[in-house]
């Protein structure tokens, strides 16, 4: 095979990580918008189902929590992050650290959600909540810029695992369904209520939290790698 065609055949195969940013941005244009009890996007698919499938088989333990307070940060030293430590040791988490830190990506998610994200930092934390976990009404944080949240379980019974929103008083609003590879995005603000209702998980309810954060980021061993 001479050169000239190795250079051609190579030009006229996209590589998977290309792949994977066509189809996640083609997916981006699918966004759902619902203004109420706040502002925020459904997708109904936002991965390739074999990176779902992926990201489903990871190999971290399961956190063993004795005690859910309804705050994630009690439980600190069982979080899982796509920080450069994880990046080097799977392929997947590598692959999607790249996919939205591609300023197409990031050009994307601004244009949906009309935050400037160009000088945010990514953060990608990998959830598995089981048992008696709950996650009481709240905000997110100022520093966080956006919060896009993907179910990624197939469990039975994980239909009922679906993120709760609150109107201000903290009264009930709705429940975004749970489904596999379903994703609900929001610019954090004043009125965006949300948290997961006390319940018993039979099985694990695992999900990606993608946000951008401020420079202002504290705990600099969660951020993905700039790669």
């Amino acid at each position: 095979m001479s050169t000239l065609f190795k250079k051609e055949f190579v030009e006229s195969y996209p590589s998977k990580e290309f792949v994977l940013l066509e189809f996640i941005n083609e997916n981006l244009k699918n966004a759902i918008s619902t203004y109420e009890p706040f502002k925020h996007w459904i997708f109904d698919e936002v991965f390739p189902k074999t990176i779902v499938d992926e990201l489903l088989k990871l190999s971290f333990e399961t956190p063993k929590i004795a005690y859910y307070t309804g705050k994630r940060e009690s439980n600190n030293q069982t979080r899982i992050f796509f920080n450069k430590e994880n990046c080097e040791k799977f392929k997947v988490i590598n692959d999607l650290v790249k996919v939205f830190n591609n300023p197409r990506t990031i050009n994307h998610l601004q244009s949906i959600c009309g935050r400037n994200l160009t000088k945010g930092k990514l953060r990608i934390e990998y959830t598995m909540d089981t048992g008696d976990f709950w996650l009481e009404p709240h905000l997110d944080i100022k520093e966080k810029l956006l919060t896009f949240l993907v179910y990624l379980s197939k469990d039975p019974g994980s239909d009922e695992w679906g993120t709760t929103t609150y109107n201000t008083d903290l009264t009930f609003h709705s429940k975004v369904p749970y489904e596999s590879n379903r994703g609900l995005m929001f610019n954090p603000g004043i009125n965006t209520w949300h948290g997961v209702p006390k319940q018993n998980i039979q099985g694990i309810r695992k999900n990606l939290i993608i946000n951008f954060v401020t420079k202002e980021w504290r705990a600099t061993h969660e951020l993905a790698p700039n790669n």
